[in-house]
């Protein structure tokens, strides 16, 4: 569609607010292909803002209604770029669809049958969708005895009975342990934090690139709630010999950051005496030094599976449920080196 003059001035507009090309902005609102999920919501975001979206939409009003809660332990801490970037991308694809939809992060251990049932009195939603959280037995059986839908992102479903889209954790993984050991590294660790269904991929994934390598060994450690004790005692075993690890997985980006401070506090370089490859692709990544080496999540592509999902879950509510893995990618850096 040709654009009039007046569309143009207001993309040079977005530009100069969001300090890019025109050409930036115009790929952005088009959802072309090459921008990054951070900087395509920031352009999205001050577009809608200058009502400029609002003008290329359909000027008919949303009929259908999506709720979403999102996992409030995780969103706030190291991984709130992730989820910020899922949730900007629910909403642009809601909207997009012709949804309304309303947000509300919480306390997992806060959801249950009498908190939807009282939600859903309040704000009748067509489908309810769970961001980073895992459904307890009572509230599956919640969705399952019921007429309400439900759709989990960044979840699993190990019995199948919903609908689900998540990164693919496993091969995602496995990349990221066969990057180390291809570089010639047969002394791992594994730094993992949070224990889900989605990290339980990425820890089977990664053991899983170990045994096409017989003579590699792999050490694991915890650093759940933020707590880096097992971490510091680790860094300080390797400065004393008593462990040997030339390259670690960490299970996300926020470990990284955290071992590589360890590591550069008592002399350890990285890459130079250690490789480090992290998971998430969080824009902080960008902002280390050296630049993380990590894999890529699309929280922009999960955000629009989630919502067609819901689509087909309203349009056909017995519909045998669909589990997706949207694929993930290296993001090359400079924290893992060759080893002879």
């Amino acid at each position: 569609m040709t654009r009039s003059p007046k569309s143009n001035a207001n993309q040079l507009e977005i530009a100069k607010a969001a300090g890019v090309s025109v050409s930036t902005v115009s790929r952005a609102l088009s959802d072309a292909r090459g921008i990054s999920d951070e900087r395509r919501m920031q352009i999205r975001k001050i577009a809608e803002d200058a009502g400029y979206l609002g003008r290329a939409r359909s000027a008919a009003e949303p009929t259908r209604h999506l709720r979403a809660y999102v996992t409030g332990s995780l969103a706030t801490g190291g991984l709130a770029p992730f989820y910020e970037a899922v949730i900007g991308g629910l909403r642009d694809n809601a909207r997009d669809s012709g949804f309304s939809l309303s947000i509300r992060m919480v306390d997992e251990t806060s959801l249950g049958p009498e908190r939807m049932a009282r939600d859903q009195e309040k704000e009748e939603a067509n489908a309810t969708i769970f961001v980073g959280i895992d459904l307890t037995d009572d509230l599956a059986r919640y969705f399952l005895t019921g007429s309400h839908r439900a759709i989990l992102v960044n979840g699993y479903d190990p019995d199948m009975r919903f609908d689900c889209v998540a990164p693919n954790n496993f091969y995602g993984a496995r990349m990221a342990g066969r990057a180390l050991l291809r570089a010639g590294h047969r002394k791992l660790l594994y730094i993992h934090d949070h224990t889900r269904w989605t990290t339980t991929q990425r820890r089977r994934g990664f053991y899983a690139a170990l045994e096409d390598y017989p003579d590699a060994s792999a050490t694991a450690i915890g650093v759940a709630n933020g707590v880096d004790t097992a971490l510091l005692a680790e860094v300080e075993r390797r400065v004393k010999g008593e462990a040997d690890w030339t390259s670690v997985f960490c299970a996300n980006d926020m470990a990284a950051f955290r071992l590589m401070n360890a590591l550069e506090a008592v002399g350890l370089g990285v890459p130079g005496e250690i490789s480090v490859i992290g998971f998430d692709d969080l824009p902080y990544a960008a902002m280390m030094h050296p630049r993380l080496t990590t894999m890529r999540v699309n929280c922009f592509e999960m955000a629009r599976q989630a919502i067609l999902l819901a689509q087909r879950r309203i349009s056909e509510p017995d519909a045998m449920p669909v589990q997706l893995e949207c694929a993930v990618t290296l993001q090359a850096g400079a924290t893992i080196t060759q080893i002879a």
